[in-house]
């Protein structure tokens, strides 16, 4: 089974895109970029266990002070690595 990675950079009325929900396996990940970091401070949206977001975009929001401690912050080179690491990948804007 191949998996996905999903990169999320924009929310769409302050929620998941639904067809990126129902497209989420088990063995997918999230990357959240851009404004889509905001979807991990909003407490109305389950995101997947495997969700992590790009620390520079956090930062740029001043979000590092209030980012929740169980969605892991990667650079650069994580997100090289995480592309390598899955068979595909989708971005969603």
């Amino acid at each position: 089974m191949s998996s996905t990675l999903h990169i999320l950079s924009r929310l769409h009325d302050h929620k998941m895109p639904a067809a990126l929900t129902r497209s989420l396996g088990s063995s997918d990940a999230l990357l959240l970029t851009g404004e889509g970091v905001y979807a991990a401070l909003s407490d109305r949206m389950a995101l997947p266990e495997n969700c992590m977001a790009l620390q520079v975009d956090v930062e740029a929001r001043g979000l590092l002070s209030a980012w929740p401690a169980d969605i892991p912050l990667t650079d650069h080179t994580g997100f090289v690595a995480l592309c390598v690491q899955h068979a595909k990948s989708l971005s969603w804007a």
